[in-house]
């Protein structure tokens, strides 16, 4: 029985569970620090957040998850909401900005995973 080249191995290893998991643990589940890293650009609304999420990180939250983080992250201080009135005082659009505390987390984030990746994937570290 030959053995399967190394771009055979390379796919088979993507459609793992195990590789499946880690994808759903570094986009959906921690789709707070993708939101926050476009809110650092400036303000947007949630749709746009998801929008931009498709289009630049290439996975796609669902509708619900992407307001419920920016809920959560919005009661946390993390994030702040402003509403946009049209001239008949009816409520267009709801922005999101990062906050300072939303600046500073993210910041703590990049560190924390710039050392669990040394950790893992070097001999060096940070």
């Amino acid at each position: 029985m030959s053995q399967p080249s190394q771009e055979n191995l390379s796919e088979i290893a993507k459609k793992s569970k195990a590789f499946q998991r880690l994808e759903k643990n570094l986009t959906i589940d921690l789709l707070w620090i993708w939101v926050l890293s476009l809110l650092k650009e400036g303000p947007k609304y949630a749709y746009e957040l998801k929008k931009e999420i498709q289009d630049r990180f290439d996975f796609s939250p669902a509708t619900v998850t992407n307001y419920t983080i920016l809920y959560l992250l919005e009661r946390e201080g993390i994030v702040q909401k402003t509403e946009l009135r049209n001239n008949v005082e009816r409520i267009d659009r709801k922005y999101y900005a990062i906050t300072e505390l939303g600046e500073k987390l993210l910041e703590e984030a990049e560190e924390y995973l710039k050392m669990i990746y040394s950790k893992l994937f070097t001999s060096e570290q940070l």
